[in-house]
Order: structure tokens, then sequence, then C-alpha cells
């Protein structure tokens, strides 16, 4: 049976699994995220060692990445290049919960991912980091 989900859904459904997401990448894969965000978080994060750091250090150390899930709204694309609209919850390390929106694009080549383009509410991300319900999705 084939996977008829695309790269960016993948991805987005490993979050928190450093191993998967790792499995996932070429050697040469970039991530960023806005750009407004501090570079140590922004990006870009390149070559695989960075990323997957990147990855460890969001997944277990920003966020308990067992309060981690994702509820996917759209996705388009195909293997080469895909895009994934979707709400991150979680809870973080403060404590506080966490639930922002989220835009995630991918590119693969041979069957890895070799650029990640992470978009989201960057003010609502500070903010809920902060305590505060500043941009919270609202409910179904």
């Amino acid at each position: 049976m084939t996977d008829k989900r695309t790269p960016a859904r993948r991805i987005v459904e490993a979050f928190g699994d450093c191993e998967t997401l790792a499995g996932m990448y070429s050697d040469d894969v970039t991530w960023r995220l806005n750009y407004s965000l501090p570079g140590n978080i922004a990006g870009p994060h390149r070559g695989k060692t960075a990323v997957t750091a990147f990855n460890d250090a969001v997944f277990n150390k920003i966020y308990n990445s067992a309060s981690l899930r994702v509820d996917i709204h759209d996705e388009i694309g195909d293997e080469a290049s895909s895009v994934v609209r979707f709400d991150m919850h979680a809870e973080s390390r403060r404590g506080n919960a966490y639930d922002v929106e989220y835009v995630l694009f991918a590119k693969t080549r041979n069957g890895l991912v070799y650029e990640v383009v992470e978009l989201l509410d960057t003010l609502a991300s500070t903010e809920q980091h902060q305590g505060n319900r500043v941009g919270t999705p609202p409910s179904a």
C-alpha cells in the first residue's frame, strides 16, 4: 500500500519523534522559520546534524513532546514539493498551553527532504510561551 501523504504532512505528523524526522532528511537539508524570530530559532539550520539538533531542542527542550499533537487543515503538493497548514497543540516545558497555526513547506529529492520552511504566528507563539492565550485558533 502506497503512502498518499505528502512529505510536508509526514514531517508534521512526526513532530516530537526526532529519530523519525532525522530519517527523512538528506545530508544537505535546510530548515528555517520566520525571519522575525531569534536567529537560533529562525535559522536557517543547514545540514542534517544542525537540523536534527534543532528538532531535538524544539521538541525536547521547548515542548513536552508527549503532549504534542497536530490537526491538519490543508495539504497540497506531491513528492517533490508540498505544503501543509495545521494547528500545533502542546504544553511548553514551562507548563503553558500552546495552540498555534502553522504552514510548513517541504521539498524533496530522491525521496529525502532537502528543504523545510516553517511559518507561524510569531506573536501568538511568543505570547503563549509566556502563558498568555494570544492568537489561539478557534476551537471546532
